[in-house]
């Protein structure tokens, strides 16, 4: 698996899988992405932040995700819990897999990937956080080796469930 920059130009395609992530969770009864979060304007973001990625298998986009190398002020309070470590980390944000590749490890690959990312610029763990009903995004982040922390809120009020995964 391959991370390539976004651009603005890539937008068709960046909204393309985020449309479809939020059909998923939707039919999944799931009511995350459902108020019109993220919209070309937060991926717009990323892009500008460079922290928007493809993640591309065999030239073929597969996903997206923002992969940030910063910290997250949503994570600054943690609730029912606590953070395993203190260590620098990087976050992953927005990933959405596209929906003729789900079931296939895509995720999984993903984070492996982000780590190995995080480790190159000198950062020691990953944090990462989902909606309470997103169940496979749960199961996901176990399989991988991500330990449930307690929860943050997010800058409008949303909970989300926070995990963590030291790389050292």
């Amino acid at each position: 698996m391959q991370f390539m920059k976004a651009t603005a130009q890539d937008m068709p395609k960046i909204m393309e899988i985020i449309n479809d992530a939020k059909a998923m969770l939707k039919a999944n009864g799931i009511d995350q992405w459902q108020k019109g979060y993220p919209d070309e304007a937060v991926m717009m973001e990323d892009i500008n932040n460079n922290d928007l990625y493809f993640a591309q298998v065999e030239g073929e986009t597969v996903a997206i995700l923002a992969l940030v190398f910063d910290i997250d002020p949503n994570y600054l309070h943690i609730e029912e819990g606590k953070w395993l470590t203190d260590l620098p980390y990087s976050v992953i944000h927005r990933v959405a897999v596209g929906k003729e590749h789900l079931g296939k490890g895509i995720m999984g690959r993903i984070f492996a990937h982000s780590e190995e990312l995080t480790l190159e610029k000198g950062l020691q763990s990953m944090r990462i956080d989902t909606h309470p009903e997103n169940k496979s995004m749960q199961r996901a982040l176990t399989k991988a080796g991500y330990a449930y922390c307690g929860h943050v809120f997010m800058s409008n009020g949303d909970l989300r469930y926070a995990y963590e995964k030291p790389l050292i």
